[in-house]
């Protein structure tokens, strides 16, 4: 069989895949029911703590209501904060308004007047006392930014410019360009805290500033971010990391050192490893945070130009795909590859759209994939396998009562899954709190990006339904290869079919009538698109079966996966896990919001 367009291993001809006929993937009705977990994640009598250790098939499966989960301060709950946003922005719907609102004023009570989020330091170490903190200042200021966007309000935009200048004074600079010594650690009048996250790049100062600029256009914070950026290319965070001459930490810090993980594997890595992105994008350990950087550094490049960013942009990506599968399992180390993270698979997701802007429009079908598969599979149900696997673990009342408290977070995305199982290793169904607001950013790329209204023309990019101010989308996938869309506006419409689509296959129809095919690169232009006239673009699915083999943990062998796939959907795995397996229910349908 030819190679498929995006697709790794071996891949040849399968049997036609039949699936059953109904709606297509409903991203809404999914931000729906994030929406609702979102809501039953803080503790509003503990000043809207969030919870970030979920293991749903534990006991319990989550900290108890009054049991502090600290790991989550400046992190876990920044992040429900942004998440909170998407999903409204996504469903229109305001029954979570209050609990974001408290979620909300518990992150803006670490900003101080120095612009930086002061919080505790727990989610790297087990530092007592409060620090400066730039991963949750960079949080919080895509939060601001994005309400400037949504609403134009004038007191973000200011915090928003006191937060930026706050994470550049804390830079250093070498020949014209910015890094962080400290990595992604903290700061206090001492310098920077020696953490876990002192090895690694600030992961998301790059998004954080490049985000505030693109909404705001403050050429300064341009400037700045794009000396950061130059300066990730060139290693200079790692070549002049604090950790590197531990012989010169001050007592404090050499404390500080004592308190960290002390295991050679992610997220600690030791001072003599090397964490920089060689020049082929590849990299060892932990992938969530050279993604979430590898986000920003694909967004500032697609929203620049920056050839040389772009570049070396689309390598890390290129490596990340490499080292999953092409369905969005994306491992949580790369050079430990044992389980998934949803964080990281976000942080794919998001780098392939703007790589997909840059560019290569070929990454939409990455995009498309990971949603219409990893993301679908991802988002915790309640099914009769799992309420018997807890039962089984847990018999009695007190385990009624804790499979009780698991049903508060149906709707979040699970964090952490093997290759075929909900499971990565007997009976743990990790979910962390980090990876349900993750799942949600991704959810929100994918939908937010169905349909682009330019100046020049409507794009259509993603073959999902969608109801978007410039047209509405119906597709008939995942069993056929159309999809109709209806123009809300006059003026030329861009559709694109899956990169692998047979271009022999591809028929284009305005109102019924077949109209000529005018290609424009990787899309289908209709010049003349009329407002309340229909386009339907027809394409072939293949139906083929792709053999690829996963790296395993040291020391294991490689774990060869034999998939099914019809176009972008998989279709089955045929080795499926061996607890709660994945890819069961082909298309997955969505539970009633209760």
């Amino acid at each position: 069989m030819h190679s498929l367009p995006g697709f790794h291993g071996s891949l040849q001809p399968g049997p036609a895949a039949m699936l059953p006929a109904g709606p297509d993937i409903d991203l809404v009705a999914m931000a729906r029911w994030g929406l609702r977990a979102l809501a039953k994640n803080p503790r509003p009598h503990l000043d809207y703590a969030c919870r970030f250790h979920m293991s749903l098939l534990a006991f319990p499966p989550a900290p108890l209501n009054d049991a502090i989960d600290s790991i989550t301060d400046g992190d876990t709950d920044n992040r429900l904060d942004w998440a909170f946003g998407y999903m409204r922005e996504m469903t229109g719907e305001d029954f979570a308004d209050d609990v974001a609102a408290g979620v909300r004023r518990r992150v803006l009570g670490y900003l101080r007047e120095d612009g930086m989020c002061w919080t505790l330091a727990h989610a790297g170490s087990q530092l007592d006392g409060i620090f400066a903190n730039p991963w949750s200042t960079g949080k919080l200021l895509i939060s601001l930014a994005e309400d400037y966007r949504r609403s134009g309000d004038a007191q973000a935009r200011t915090l928003c410019r006191r937060m930026f200048e706050a994470l550049r004074d804390r830079a250093e600079w070498v020949n014209g360009r910015a890094y962080y010594a400290g990595g992604n650690s903290y700061w206090n009048a001492g310098g920077w805290a020696i953490t876990d996250g002192s090895p690694y790049h600030p992961a998301m100062l790059v998004e954080a500033v490049t985000t505030y600029y693109e909404q705001c256009r403050d050429e300064e914070a341009l400037a700045f971010v794009l000396a950061f950026a130059e300066g990730e290319m060139a290693n200079d965070q790692w070549n002049h990391a604090v950790i590197r001459d531990t012989t010169r930490f001050t007592p404090e810090q050499e404390a500080q050192r004592a308190l960290t993980s002390s295991i050679a594997l992610w997220p600690t890595a030791p001072p003599e490893a090397d964490l920089s992105v060689r020049p082929d994008g590849s990299f060892d350990h932990h992938s969530h945070m050279r993604g979430h950087q590898g986000w920003g550094m694909a967004h500032l490049g697609a929203l620049t130009g920056h050839a040389p960013l772009i570049a070396w942009s689309k390598r890390l990506l290129d490596f990340f795909l490499s080292r999953g599968t092409d369905y969005g399992w994306i491992p949580e180390s790369v050079t430990y590859p044992r389980r998934s993270e949803t964080c990281a698979v976000a942080d794919v997701l998001n780098m392939a759209e703007w790589m997909a802007k840059a560019g290569y429009p070929e990454y939409w079908d990455v995009v498309e994939r990971f949603t219409r598969n990893y993301l679908r599979e991802a988002q915790f149900f309640f099914s009769p396998e799992y309420e018997a696997q807890y039962r089984a673990l847990h018999p009695g009342a007190d385990g009624e009562r804790d499979l009780a408290l698991a049903r508060d977070f149906e709707g979040a995305f699970q964090g952490a899954m093997g290759l075929a199982d909900r499971c990565f290793t007997l009976n743990v169904m990790d979910m962390m709190g980090c990876c349900v607001p993750e799942g949600m950013r991704a959810l929100y790329a994918a939908w937010r990006n169905t349909v682009i209204d330019t100046v020049d023309a409507v794009r259509v990019n993603l073959c999902f339904d969608c109801d978007a101010p410039a047209a509405t989308v119906v597709s008939s996938l995942p069993g056929e290869g159309r999809l109709t869309v209806t123009p809300k506006v006059s003026k030329p419409f861009l559709l694109r079919p899956p990169t692998w689509a047979n271009r022999d296959s591809i028929r284009v129809q305005q109102t019924g009538r077949l109209i000529p095919i005018h290609r424009d690169g990787a899309y289908v232009r209709v010049v003349d698109a009329k407002a309340g006239e229909p386009l339907t673009l027809t394409f072939s699915l293949p139906a083929f079966i792709q053999r690829q083999s996963i790296p395993s943990e040291r020391g294991m062998p490689a774990r060869d996966i034999t998939i099914h796939w019809l176009g972008n959907t998989v279709c089955a795995l045929e080795s499926g896990g061996a607890q709660l397996p994945l890819y069961r229910q082909v298309p997955r349908i969505l539970p009633p919001l209760r």
